[in-house]
């Protein structure tokens, strides 16, 4: 399996069947009073691999991992990606959309990266941490 899309967001709900309600979607840019700063981000994230990968079975560990923005690993969490297929094409595509949240402990301005992993694939996703102005 691999990762299509992650998208941040403020909610996302899966229907079944395939797709999702996204509200907020892009909402990569945090605004903070100042660091350091814990934040809670939302992402809608849609896998997608052979049909034949899941055996008629969806049980692939994922891993989430924070960059800080000079780009060290700052922290990851793992999880199991468990659950019904939320769309599957006999001989094209199975695939799950899901929310998943993760945290992520600012200790500095910048764009830091969020990334997904699922069996050997990846994609990060930049989130900018800005201070907010204070004249507004």
């Amino acid at each position: 399996m691999r990762v299509a899309w992650a998208i941040p967001c403020r909610y996302a709900e899966v229907q079944p069947g395939g797709g999702a309600t996204i509200v907020g979607a892009g909402s990569d840019v945090l605004i903070v009073e100042g660091v350091p700063a814990q934040l809670h981000v939302l992402f809608a994230v849609r896998f997608v691999g052979a049909p034949d990968e899941l055996d008629g079975e969806l049980s692939h560990p994922v891993a989430c991992r924070i960059y800080s923005p000079d780009g060290e690993l700052a922290g990851e969490q793992t999880s199991m990606l468990q659950g019904d297929i939320n769309q599957l094409v006999p001989g094209f595509v199975a695939e799950v959309t899901v929310a998943m949240a993760t945290d992520i402990e600012a200790t500095e301005l910048g764009s830091y990266g969020v990334e997904f992993a699922i069996d050997g694939n990846a994609l990060r996703v930049p989130i900018h941490v800005v201070e907010a102005d204070p004249a507004s």
